[in-house]
């Protein structure tokens, strides 16, 4: 009890402030009109300020569930016209009957050299191995094994695998492979001296190892480097897929792609 008196002596004028002033307050508010509407209207402002940060809050928590919905409406009406596309336009390169299949990555590239990546779906509904895959309408891979409901892509970014391509829509045709290295970076391999490979040109598919139709983009040249005596230049390759964000997919399979791959093997004749 002592220490509680001494406790109010020691506070007695702050204690006598708080006192005086909630007097004071509740006279002007209970004999002052205005004072009490403007205490009204601040808090009305507060209140209101403290309700819209709360359903800000409340709408970027709900963000992530309606961007992954979109994403998912998104890859099936981009099947849905690449799947026109391949029809009228595609036909024209002469190679018609592309199908395509949506489809969803389980498990992307991890930067390591010889990593396979995941999708669904697998042979349950007609995937098979060695048909082409496709990020968006870029390419992304082809399928090296299918089992029931899943399948392994080999992708772009894969150490042991090489790519036909074309530098822009009617340039030589050149391989396209992966030093294992950085993500956004491939490189066209045994590019002659002489070919004209500048900065910003687009690299496409060829066509002739038949995972892909001709025209699918692949990538932008970055760099071009020639070394004096060289017979080869070095060329830089962005690739238009940004592997680390890709969550949906294309499979594509051309309807004949049993007789062309018959009719591609080497012959015995001699």
């Amino acid at each position: 009890m002592r220490n509680l008196w001494l406790l109010l002596q020691r506070n007695a004028f702050l204690l006598a402030f708080i006192a005086l002033m909630s007097v004071s307050l509740s006279v002007l508010f209970r004999n002052n009109g205005a004072a009490r509407s403007s205490w009204f209207q601040r808090t009305g402002a507060i209140s209101s300020a403290i309700e819209q940060q709360r359903s800000q809050w409340s709408n970027y928590l709900h963000l992530a569930e309606q961007n992954a919905t979109l994403a998912g409406e998104n890859a099936a009406l981009r099947s849905q016209l690449l799947s026109m596309e391949m029809d009228n336009v595609w036909k024209e390169d002469t190679l018609r009957g592309w199908t395509v299949l949506s489809g969803e990555l389980v498990k992307g590239p991890d930067g390591k050299p010889h990593t396979l990546s995941l999708a669904t779906p697998g042979q349950d509904v007609g995937v098979q191995p060695g048909m082409g895959v496709l990020s968006s309408g870029a390419a992304f891979g082809s399928v090296e094994e299918s089992g029931e409901t899943h399948s392994r892509i080999l992708t772009l970014l894969h150490a042991g695998a090489t790519w036909s391509c074309r530098i822009g829509r009617r340039g030589p045709v050149a391989s396209l492979g992966w030093d294992g290295v950085t993500l956004d970076r491939l490189q066209l391999k045994d590019v002659p001296r002489h070919v004209d490979a500048r900065q910003g040109d687009s690299i496409f598919t060829s066509g002739y190892d038949l995972r892909f139709p001709p025209d699918v983009p692949m990538g932008i040249i970055a760099s071009v480097e020639r070394h004096s005596g060289a017979d080869f230049i070095d060329v830089s390759v962005r690739p238009v897929v940004d592997f680390r964000a890709v969550r949906h997919v294309e499979f594509i399979e051309h309807r004949s792609d049993s007789e062309r791959v018959v009719l591609a093997q080497p012959s015995d004749l001699p």
